[in-house]
Parts: structure tokens; sequence; C-alpha cells
């Protein structure tokens, strides 16, 4: 594998035309060449079972047997324990009380696999104190969740003495933990962004147990939207509140004025800056903290908040990153909130799913898309775009492109079903392929991975991705990490409690080679970070695509062959282009393609299913 050499990257930096260096340097330059990779805590390592979770640390234990138990790591996904036939018939109904026991010690046992892999930033889904698995019902934003790190009964202890006066915080086991598991990431060069919730918390939040124990003697009263206060002459209960989405179970935080036009409250106003004080710059110190916020469901918080906000984060620290988790339009939160970047799912998932995996978009429908959204970013912001395959909240891309169907209405169906699990799960949809990925399925992954890491924006791996871990949309998304140090059971049961398999569960050798090239190929190749883009061939009839990325006299061609048969793509020679014949950098399938000119075209000879990156 060949990649560009230092003295093409000094004529990027001092040719005409192209971006010169400030003469200070930008605090966000990394935010440019990141690689990130998302990490689900509670499912991606055990590294200390003697924190595991107990029947008393999950939220509605008491709908919970007293068989409650851990679930063992590496059984069969789909297949249920006593206590969950003893809960329910149905598999969805008891998936989100499972707990696995992954926790703070697992993410500093496998760095060094992340460092190995390439990544150099990582996304954590929350790791605050919480009684579900995925941690967005928070019952405290200054505190890790006890069962993440080594003494939860401790740490308990610990948090039952303060209130919400930051001097009365201190720092728990677990606290302490995760801040170790920052600094040991920072000594390999890794960044760690977390997860903030500030829309709404849990129904153990410390606020909100006052609230519903004191009514309207509570000093946090105002901190949520209360629909009805309990009326004490009455013998029922009449306390009511919003929670979102209308779920109850995570109470909304309430506005100073409706429909976003004003700020959160006072109180939850402040608690929400003094937490993002204490992770960012612990005890005062940034180098300590963390280097940015993904910031859950930002859309349905006020914007005035937001930009104060991240005010205080880029005054805290200049270089730390924020992005927004919005699934359509993200403009208006993300520029005018005044963050670095959004979760790309409008403007990468979406359209990528179409092409790729479903062929309901032709390619120069699919250009179309990616051109319409792009161009409507300002340049740093398009660079630091998170483009993202699969996440928490969709199918794998193993099982988004093995389901995949030519013919589906893409525009009025599966953009739905992305953005609300409709469809893309045996849950709701009994024709969902949830079965183990073909081979052409992870042919279709591998080509979708080059393009995350050859075009405009930054890579995002969802963890297990690059192990050919594969599955449907929530809960089935959520599965533990497949480790290459650990046997799997296969999965011989589906959804619906029959027998079906067995579908082998193991880590997948060669994909994870790939991914780790690819990522090596983004990472040592500087055009594909920051380089200028611009389309070199869109071919509906042969399923075809080509884009050049420039900066000065460096550039790399990246060419799509997405038909079932191997195709001649025809494109302009980018001035200044060999006359030679170039054999491809990088290939998606392991084969090889070659580009040849021919006069004033370039002629790239691709096998079916493939993409490839060539380097002059």
């Amino acid at each position: 594998m060949k990649f560009l050499l230092i003295p093409a990257v000094i004529l990027v930096i001092s040719a005409p035309g192209a971006r010169a260096f400030a003469s200070k340097p930008d605090p966000k330059a990394w935010q440019d060449q990141a690689v990130w990779y998302q990490i689900f805590p509670e499912r991606f390592r055990n590294g200390d079972p003697t924190n595991d979770p107990v029947r008393d640390s999950i939220g509605g234990k008491e709908w919970l047997p007293a068989s409650w138990q851990v679930r063992a790591w590496t059984s069969d996904w789909y297949a249920r324990d006593a206590w969950e036939q003893a809960k329910s018939d149905s598999f969805y109904w008891t998936v989100s009380d499972r707990r696995y026991g992954g926790d703070i010690q697992g993410i500093i046992d496998k760095l060094d696999y992340l460092r190995d892999l390439g990544i150099n930033a990582i996304y954590l889904n929350p790791v605050f104190w919480s009684g579900s698995h995925h941690k967005y019902d928070t019952f405290s934003f200054h505190h890790v969740d006890p069962w993440f790190g080594p003494d939860p009964q401790g740490d308990l202890a610990i948090i039952a003495k303060e209130t919400e006066d930051p001097a009365t915080w201190q720092w728990t086991s677990a606290d302490k933990l995760f801040l170790e598991m920052l600094k040991k990431a920072r000594e390999r060069g890794i960044r760690v962004v977390i997860d903030g919730v500030f829309n709404h918390a849990g129904l153990g939040f410390f606020a909100f147990e006052d609230v519903r124990a004191k009514g309207q003697a509570s000093r946090f009263k105002d901190w949520f939207i209360v629909e009805a206060w309990d009326d004490p002459a009455t013998p029922e209960n009449e306390f009511r509140w919003r929670g979102w989405h209308g779920i109850k179970e995570l109470p909304e935080f309430a506005e100073t004025a409706p429909d976003g036009q004003g700020d959160l409250v006072p109180g939850v106003r402040d608690y929400v800056m003094a937490v993002t004080r204490r992770w960012m710059a612990p005890d005062g110190n940034i180098s300590r903290g963390v280097d940015g916020w993904r910031l859950d469901v930002a859309w349905m918080v006020p914007n005035n908040f937001w930009r104060d906000w991240n005010a205080l984060v880029h005054e805290i620290n200049p270089s730390a990153y924020t992005v927004t988790e919005i699934w359509k339009d993200a403009h208006t939160v993300t520029l005018d909130g005044k963050f670095d970047a959004t979760m790309n799912y409008e403007g990468f998932a979406m359209p990528v799913k179409g092409w790729l995996f479903d062929t309901a978009l032709k390619p120069s429908e699919f250009a179309a898309w990616l051109d319409r959204t792009r161009a409507t970013w300002p340049a740093p912001t398009a660079l630091r775009l998170q483009n993202l395959l699969d996440s928490h909240d969709t199918p794998r891309a193993g099982s988004a492109a093995f389901d995949g169907r030519p013919g589906k209405d893409y525009k009025k169906s599966h953009e739905f079903d992305l953005a609300v699990g409709a469809k893309v799960s045996p849950q709701n949809n009994p024709d969902y392929r949830w079965q183990k990925p073909d081979q052409r399925a992870w042919k279709l992954v591998r080509m979708a991975a080059v393009l995350q890491m050859t075009y405009v924006g930054t890579p995002f791996v969802y963890y297990g991705g690059e192990a050919g871990m594969w599955g449907a949309n929530d809960p089935d998304c959520r599965k533990p990490m497949v480790w290459d140090d650990m046997n799997y059971d296969a999965e011989f049961i589906g959804p619906d409690g029959r027998r079906v398999g067995p579908h082998e569960v193991k880590f997948d050798r060669d994909l994870h080679a790939f991914f780790r090239a690819a990522i090596s190929l983004r990472r040592n190749t500087p055009v594909l970070n920051t380089g200028d883009f611009r389309w070199l061939s869109k071919d509906d009839a042969a399923n075809t695509l080509a884009f050049e990325r420039f900066e000065g006299n460096a550039r790399a061609i990246v060419v799509f062959n997405r038909s079932e048969g191997g195709q001649t793509v025809r494109l302009a020679a980018p001035d200044g282009w060999p006359d030679a014949a170039v054999s491809a950098d990088f290939v998606s399938d392991g084969g090889s393609a070659v580009l040849r000119r021919v006069g004033g075209e370039l002629l790239a000879e691709m096998p079916p299913l493939t993409a490839a990156v060539f380097l002059p």
C-alpha cells in the first residue's frame, strides 16, 4: 500500500489557492483528522466482574423476578434465561432488563486494541448514573454510574451525602476510574467525547425524586414540566408530569418559554453548567477532562441555552468538540447553537443506505443528495461532520446491507424506517432479515466503509462493526461486543423463540484487518482528511460513481462499482494525473483494480461490488 509522502504535503501547503496555516495553530485541527469509534459501555467489555449490576441497581426492578441475574456475555442473543421466561413470553419485553456487566475497566483494557485499529477519537454513550442499560434516564449527571466502577456501594454512600451544590460533590471510585481512563486514552493519542442528555432525566434523578416526595414544597418544583400536582385531600395521586416523547420514565426539564424560545429554567441551567465544568476541567485541570460532548436530542433544548453552553465549553477548552444528534435537518440547531458538527444521519447514513444497500437511489440521485447536504454547511463544519453507517439507534450496517432489497420506495419508506425503526426489526416486521449477513452483504459494507474513509467529513465506526457484528434496530444492535479472546454460542434461536440456527458468532479477523487498513489509509493520506471534493463520474446505467479529493498537488481518486458485474468506469482525467497505468492503492474486496489513461480519459477496471482508491 502506498501513501503520500511528506514532500506532497509541503506542496499542498505552498500551492497557490491552497489553504495556508494560520499564524496561530487551529486548536480544533484534530477534529478534521478524527476517526471515531462509538462505545456503548454496558456492552463493550466486562473488565471487572466484581462490580456487575445487581437487581436493586435496575430501574423498574419491582417488575423483575427474584431469579434475575447478569446475562452471560457469550450467550445466544435471542435465547432467554429463566428469569426472562418467568417475566414474559416475549423476548422484546425482557431484553431491556438484561445486563452484561460492561464497565470502565473494560474500556481501559481495550484502549490498546483501539489504538492498534487506528482509532484516535472515542464517543461514549452515557456513562452517568442511571437505572437502564443505555443510561439516557440519568439519576445524576455529576457521577459516573457506580456499577461502572470498582466500589458501587461505597459510591452510593458518597452520593447520598451530596446536594445539587457543586461544593458538596465528591469524586467516587467510578468517577476516579473514568478520569484514569481519560488519562490512559490521552497517553495513546485518543480523545474522548461523552454523551450529554440535557433535555430530560430519569425517575431516579435526585431533583425529580424530591419533587415526587415533597410536591410543591420541593425546591426543585420548577425544574420539570408538571402537568398536575397531587391533591393531598384525595386518596389518589394526581401528580402528572411531561416525559420525553410521552415516556413518563424520562421527565423533561422545564424551559422559561414555550416552543424552544426561552432557556432552561435557572436551576437546571446552573446545574448543567456546573456539570460541564466538572467533566471538562476536573478540579480546574482541563488536561484531566473530556475532549467534548455529543448532545442527545439537541433540537429539544433551546438554542438560547446552547449558545451560552457552547461558549462555556470552548472557553474552558478551545479545542473541545461539540456535536448534535439530529436525524433530519440539523442546520438550525448546529449552526445557530454554535456547535462544531452534527452526526451526519441526513447527509450520509441515509443516502448511503439508499444507494449501496437498497439500490433505491441511482448514482446520480445519491450524488445529488450528498451535494445538497454538503453544500449547506460551512467548509470547516463539513470537514468535521461524523459520517456514520450505524449506531445504537439503527440496524447495524451488515444487517442493513443484508436486508436491502432492490426496488424499495426509499424516499417514502426507508428514510422513515431508518428514523423510527418501524420496519427494520423483526419486532415490527416478520420479513426483516435478522440472520447472519452473507458475503455479498459484507462486500457492500466494505464499500460503504471506503466511502466513510474517503468522503468529506470524519469516519465513524460503531463498536463491533470492524469485528463482523450484525443486528436489527434497537435492541438487536446492542449485542455484547464480539472479542477474539472469547468463544461465543452460535445463534440457534430466532426472535420468535423458534430454533432456526446455527449462525456462527465469532470475531471476523479478515474484516478487522480490512478496517485497520482502511483507517490507516485515511490517517496517512492528508488529502482524504482536508482536501476539496468533486465528482468525476456518475453513471446510472452502469451503477458506478467516481470522485476526486484534491488539495494543491495532492489528490486521490475513488471509484465505486455497485453493479453485480465487472465494469470499466470512464472518467475525465484530472490535470496532472500520470500517463502510466496505476494500480489501486486500496481495494475493498481485497482484489485488484487498475486505472489506465487513454487520451483525456481514465478507464478504471473494477470488479463487481468493489470500491477502489487510487493515488498518483
